[in-house]
């Protein structure tokens, strides 16, 4: 009986460290799922108010690096610029910019997206088509709002208390997420929205209510003037890389 009770401990124990073991490689398995944080302007592409003041062709607006709207001549270039979800255009037929194109860019305020979109002239020697060319703006203030403890503080912040909501993600299920909100020129956050859901209603939550909670100071943006003025956000999560 006693040779009997010691097989069966001996066998509860292996299958103990065992399950023990398969729970452990399954936290690190969800471990290894790491949420990107990144605070940025809407667009990747960005001008400032005074540059885009300045413009008088799309070619002033226009990154260097996009080196096919140097070379390709264009029927039609439209200016789109986003408001109240609604897209005010102004169409044009060069790449200088018309007068009435540059009066909707002179309305855009900071914080305002806008996109450019040209219609080549010719059909692609390769692919045959008439070819389009789009880039998407965000309007920036000459010094942008920042985080006073530095980007960095900001992610550590918001991945050590979105630990207990991301522990069970699955990568394949996971989103790209966004939360819109404001600086404000007294170094306030405001305006906190979400933007663009993760897949997992907690985790959009629970940065919402980070965002809005958001300890430590923020420096407010300013003008080419040197006043403090409101910016407008974006804080981009999920995958790493996002």
């Amino acid at each position: 009986m006693k040779k009997n009770i010691l097989i069966f401990c001996a066998v509860l124990a292996t299958f103990s460290l065992t399950a023990f073991g398969y729970m452990n490689w399954n936290n690190d398995n969800l471990a290894e799922i790491d949420m990107g944080y990144k605070v940025d302007s809407r667009f990747m592409t960005t001008i400032t108010k005074e540059d885009l003041h300045k413009a008088t062709s799309v070619l002033d607006i226009v990154p260097k690096v996009a080196e096919g709207w140097w070379k390709v001549s264009f029927q039609t270039v439209t200016v789109v610029v986003l408001q109240d979800g609604n897209e005010i255009r102004e169409v044009g037929e060069e790449k200088a910019l018309n007068d009435t194109q540059i009066a909707l860019l002179k309305s855009a305020d900071y914080s305002t997206n806008f996109y450019i979109k040209a219609r080549s002239k010719t059909k692609h020697p390769e692919t045959g088509i008439i070819e389009d060319y789009t880039y998407h703006f965000t309007i920036i203030p000459e010094k942008e709002a920042e985080f006073a403890r530095g980007q960095d503080a900001l992610v550590e912040y918001l991945t050590k208390n979105t630990q207990e909501y991301t522990a069970n993600i699955e990568e394949d299920k996971l989103q790209f997420g966004q939360i819109s909100f404001t600086v404000t020129k007294a170094g306030k956050i405001a305006n906190v929205k979400l933007s663009g859901t993760s897949g997992y209603p907690s985790v959009d939550e629970a940065l919402v209510e980070l965002v809005s909670n958001m300890p430590g100071k923020w420096r407010p943006a300013k003008n080419s003037k040197g006043e403090k003025i409101d910016q407008e956000l974006m804080l981009f999560f999920g995958r790493q890389g996002c």
